[in-house]
């Protein structure tokens, strides 16, 4: 994939995810997400830590290590839960944007954890920023278009790094789909989520 494609990919699973917090009510943060013990507040502070991180390691500045563990994170603090969407939009520019440069796909980044080459932490992030919006959107009872070409990427991504990532804990035992399951639903089953998941059933 040529790092263009993987740059508007990126902005474009930002937008996703951030489309998706917008839509989410407010009086829906406590609802249960696909992300195990997580509600929709939950979910919503992670997605702004991600964004930080996400600027942070496109222009490899160091972020504060309490990003990791802050509920909620300094973005949203003090902030009523009503303006996180507002805040979350505001961050997902500068994220998106400080990996427009092509320096930021050279090289290794980290986020968070040891550096990996520059080139598979974007598609990392492109893919755990579609999943999240996923994530978002089912929660809340939204619905929720990812383009095929990004469907297919994340499915490429977690076909990759599944493996490894469920090593370290970060993902949980995949669920066995259909190899003619859509792009999208092979991507969640990796990540050890069911594609039709509903807040109704937990």
């Amino acid at each position: 994939m040529l790092p263009a494609t993987k740059v508007e990919q990126l902005a474009q699973s930002i937008d996703l995810v951030v489309d998706a917090v917008r839509g989410a009510p407010v009086d829906q943060y406590h609802n249960p997400t696909p992300c195990s013990a997580w509600t929709v507040k939950d979910l919503v502070n992670h997605i702004a830590m991600m964004l930080l991180m996400t600027r942070d390691a496109g222009t490899r500045t160091a972020s504060d290590p309490g990003l990791l563990t802050a509920s909620p994170v300094p973005l949203l603090a003090g902030r009523p839960e009503s303006e996180w969407a507002l805040l979350l939009a505001g961050a997902a520019e500068p994220a998106a944007r400080a990996w427009f440069e092509p320096a930021a796909w050279e090289g290794e980044a980290g986020l968070g954890g040891p550096p990996m080459p520059a080139t598979a932490l974007g598609g990392i992030l492109i893919a755990e920023f579609t999943v999240h919006a996923w994530d978002t959107a089912v929660a809340t009872g939204q619905p929720l278009a990812v383009p095929a070409a990004l469907a297919e990427a994340t499915f490429a991504t977690y076909s990759r790094e599944a493996p490894r990532m469920r090593g370290l804990g970060l993902l949980g035992d995949e669920v066995p789909q259909d190899a003619d399951a859509p792009a999208l639903d092979r991507a969640l089953a990796l990540t050890g989520r069911n594609p039709r998941w509903t807040p109704a059933a937990h």
